[in-house]
């Protein structure tokens, strides 16, 4: 995983305008591809990354799901999004999280 790329772009993604719609479909874009790349490296990266990374990828939270159909990836975003101090990214990524478990396949 290439997690240099993926922190300059969490960052990158922090910066923009939200209707910025190109920047952050590549943005999101980025994510996708990496944190779909290697499941184990995913699970890992989530549960050590900030705060405010996690939230910084919550956004394509469902695309990961949609394309991994990794219910290992999913409980680890569960279980990180409940360990999280900010009470507002926590009630925030919930949306993601549900949108997440909707991606499932033949759930």
């Amino acid at each position: 995983m290439n997690i240099t790329k993926l922190k300059e772009t969490i960052e990158r993604r922090n910066k923009l305008d939200i209707n910025d719609d190109y920047a952050l479909e590549e943005c999101w874009n980025i994510f996708t591809n990496i944190l779909t790349n290697n499941i184990d490296e995913t699970i890992d990266f989530l549960k050590t990354c900030t705060e405010d990374e996690f939230y910084g990828v919550a956004e394509v939270f469902p695309e990961i799901i949609s394309k991994t159909q990794s219910h290992e990836i999913y409980n680890t975003m569960i279980a990180r999004n409940e360990s999280l101090e900010n009470q507002e990214y926590k009630e925030s990524n919930q949306t993601d999280l549900q949108f997440a478990k909707e991606a499932f396949i033949n759930q």
